[in-house]
């Protein structure tokens, strides 16, 4: 008879008396932090809402950056002198308001008084300062005075061209003047849908009665199941694209009315109606502002390389709308998170330019803080959802005094903190005709609240 070995046994003793694993009683999973944007927002706590297509106020302070453009201001040129002259009044000079100011009429005093600086478009050439004398003739235009350019020795104003542009910088009430028309900007409306999201797992009877090696196979599958649910809603907040939009202006131009996002719009699908919430990413390339020359820019393409002048000029833009807390938080892919190892090494980047504190943990996460020049703190996390294809490069940077989660038919009420759970786990939901199985499923009815997009950012790393 052979010597028995084990190789080359077949049969019972193979399969059934060998014991092939080094701990019976658990088992190995490869996992990562799956979404740090989705627990950022429940961290400081999420919003309930009675209606799944919910809205938002906004305001954008126009004391904030206030001017007029001009247009058609043939009346303060070369044949108008001496129109240049400082304390010569011009008449009907066409402008058009930014937002915030006054519509512009033939009996509205709103901005008599108001003294303002003449610049190129560009900003590079400086035409003198005047001051609002009352509207002109017609609707759409105004009437100036000059007070002075003193960069000329003869305190001579410049010509005015199409496009120049008006800075309101104060106002000068005269003696004994009337008070001027009192005007107010109104508040801006945006909006959002919740989006349902359904993870079942399902099993026989039988295999949820099974005692297994490791944990009883329905705990496994859901804390599975648990992890798949979250990346769903964790891509939604990034990548989620609602018809019809939430409210704005199209590439962060400005006008009188949002281009879209006033009603709620859905898709029908097989009879049903689906409602889809708008993520980050998708609002940021609707209504974000992407041209360098544009000091409200919030979108930053750098694919094709980054400097440290860039960077210490896109980080000026973002100071611009620095949150309550003094810290942005940026949700990187992997290729955005390692760049910032790597400057260090560049030689555009000169040593000691630039801060970038060690790695540090909090609430779970690992959080890498670059501090810029202009003052900016930027907290950079790992966020698994962008890691793979063209969103590896991204950073995602969202102000979180102007994003919140928003929960609705949220099934466990109120938790510690004042935030709404989004996230409800249903049991036994098949059980018709004495199914033999169980059937247990994940459930969240939510979107995000965006507002002030302005305040959010996304840059896209070399």
């Amino acid at each position: 008879m052979a010597v028995a070995n084990l190789t080359a046994v077949t049969g019972v003793l193979f399969n059934d008396r060998r014991r092939f694993y080094l701990d019976e009683n658990t088992f190995s999973e490869l996992y990562m932090s799956e979404t740090p944007f989705l627990s950022g927002l429940m961290n400081v706590g999420s919003e309930t809402s009675d209606d799944p297509d919910y809205k938002m106020f906004e305001y954008r302070a126009s004391w904030a950056n206030p001017y007029l453009t001009i247009g058609g201001s043939a009346n303060w040129n070369n044949s108008g002198n001496p129109a240049h002259a400082s304390g010569t009044t011009v008449t009907d000079v066409i402008v058009t308001p930014s937002t915030g100011l006054p519509a512009i009429t033939t009996t509205t005093t709103s901005l008599n008084g108001v003294v303002v600086d003449f610049w190129n478009a560009a900003g590079t050439t400086y035409k003198g300062t005047a001051i609002i004398t009352g509207p002109g003739s017609v609707a759409g235009k105004l009437n100036f005075q000059g007070i002075s350019n003193p960069e000329v020795g003869a305190e001579t104003m410049s010509n005015l061209v199409d496009t120049d542009i008006a800075y309101i910088r104060t106002s000068a009430a005269g003696e004994g003047a009337n008070s001027p028309d009192a005007f107010s900007d109104d508040l801006e409306v945006v909006t959002n849908s919740t989006q349902i999201f359904r993870t079942p797992l399902e099993m026989t009877g039988t295999l949820a009665s099974a005692n297994l090696r490791g944990e009883k196979e329905r705990q496994r599958l859901r804390i599975n199941k648990g992890r798949e649910h979250m990346m769903k809603l964790e891509r939604a907040l990034f990548f989620g694209v609602k018809a019809g939009g939430i409210g704005g202006y199209a590439a962060g131009t400005s006008g009188t009315n949002p281009i879209d996002g006033t009603d709620p719009t859905h898709r029908s699908v097989g009879g049903a109606t689906v409602r889809t919430t708008m993520g980050v990413i998708p609002a940021l390339k609707r209504y974000g502002r992407s041209s360098t020359s544009d000091a409200f820019q919030n979108v930053f393409n750098r694919s094709g390389g980054l400097t440290f002048d860039n960077f210490v000029d896109d980080t000026e833009k973002l100071a611009q709308y620095q949150p309550g807390g003094g810290e942005f938080v940026a949700y990187c892919g992997s290729g955005a998170y390692s760049y910032w190892s790597k400057i260090t090494s560049d030689l555009s980047f000169a040593a000691g330019r630039i801060q970038i504190e060690n790695t540090t943990s909090e609430l779970g996460l690992h959080v890498q803080k670059v501090f810029a020049p202009s003052g900016v703190v930027i907290n950079l996390v790992r966020a698994p959802a962008l890691n793979y294809g063209p969103t590896s490069k991204y950073m995602v940077i969202v102000n979180p005094d102007n994003a919140k989660l928003v929960s609705y038919r949220n099934n466990t009420g109120e938790a510690a903190g004042g935030s709404y759970s989004s996230i409800a786990y249903n049991t036994n939901i098949k059980t018709d005709n004495g199914y033999d199985g169980v059937k247990d499923e994940y459930f969240s009815d939510c979107g995000v609240a965006l507002t002030l997009m302005d305040s959010h950012a996304l840059m896209i790393t070399p």
